[in-house]
Parts: C-alpha cells; sequence; structure tokens
C-alpha cells in the first residue's frame, strides 16, 4: 500500500493510443522562466520531467511525442498554433469548441503531448500560471496539418542573412 502511494505521490500515467492533449497558454512566453522546460531525463532518454509535468501531477512524458507552436512576442489565433502541428486536421474542430468555451481563442503558445489523454478529473488539476488544458481529443495519425507552416517565413529568415 505504501508503495501505491509514492507513485501517487510521483505523478500519474495518461498513455492512451490516438489521443493527444493540449494546453494552451496567453503567458508571454519571453516571460516564462527557463527552468519551467527544463527537463530531467531517466530511461534512456525516453522518459522526461520538468516543472510544467510535475505542477500537472504528470509522472513523465516521452518529449519524442510532445510538440509546441506559439509566437515569441504577441499572441497568435489558437486554430493557427494548433494547425501547424502534426494531424491537426483531425481534431481542430473539436479543440476549437473547446478553445471558445475556455476562451482560449489568442494564445501565446500550445503544447501537445500525443498518446496522451490527460485528466484534470484524476489529477486535480487543469492549470498552472503559465499553462491551462484544453483537453484531451483523439486524432487521426493519418491525417494531415491543417496548415503547412509558412516557406515564406523561412525564405525571409534566409534573405536576412
Amino acid at each position: 500500500m505504501s508503495n501505491n502511494k509514492a507513485n501517487l505521490d510521483k505523478g500519474h500515467l495518461f498513455s492512451k493510443k490516438n489521443k493527444v492533449s493540449v494546453w494552451a497558454s496567453t503567458h508571454p512566453y519571453a516571460d516564462i522562466p527557463d527552468a519551467y522546460f527544463e527537463e530531467t531525463f531517466s530511461k534512456n532518454n525516453t522518459r522526461a520531467v520538468n516543472t510544467w509535468s510535475k505542477n500537472f501531477k504528470i509522472r513523465y512524458f516521452n518529449p519524442s511525442s510532445m510538440e509546441t507552436n506559439g509566437s515569441f512576442e504577441g499572441t497568435i489565433d489558437i486554430k493557427q498554433a494548433i494547425g501547424e502541428c502534426s494531424f491537426s486536421s483531425s481534431f481542430i474542430q473539436v479543440l476549437m469548441s473547446k478553445a471558445k468555451k475556455k476562451q482560449l481563442e489568442q494564445v501565446t503558445w500550445v503544447v501537445l503531448l500525443f498518446e496522451y489523454e490527460y485528466s484534470p478529473k484524476v489529477s486535480g488539476i487543469e492549470n498552472d500560471e503559465f499553462l491551462s488544458l484544453v483537453g484531451a481529443f483523439d486524432y487521426d495519425d493519418d491525417a494531415e496539418s491543417l496548415y503547412e507552416i509558412d516557406a515564406e517565413e523561412t525564405e525571409v529568415d534566409h534573405q536576412a542573412e
């Protein structure tokens, strides 16, 4: 019994195939301390923890299953931020409905964790000082991204050099 209690203190596991959990922020990205993102790895670098995962009572996450996107300055439409991420065409409509209800239509950045069905009912945590859970959604791993990343942005970066 005490071993089970120790595991709960470390956090929860929410692994679930074909689910993506999405968090969004309205906090300026540049104002978030680096320590929030710094990861500690285990299990041959396939498991990570950081301040974010600890805040949300996530025991660990697989960094290769995570995507982030957003804007370094100002806000971006959540549809654009999510739409540039993997498989987004398969879950964007349901996500937009949840984002609207939670008043998260304009964001600074987003975090997506694939193969994960985070539950605030289990963890008791829906947000921390930087991120709010939008929800967990079914996704199709054969689906395309809603938007391709704009090639013009890359060209502008190269022209500036």
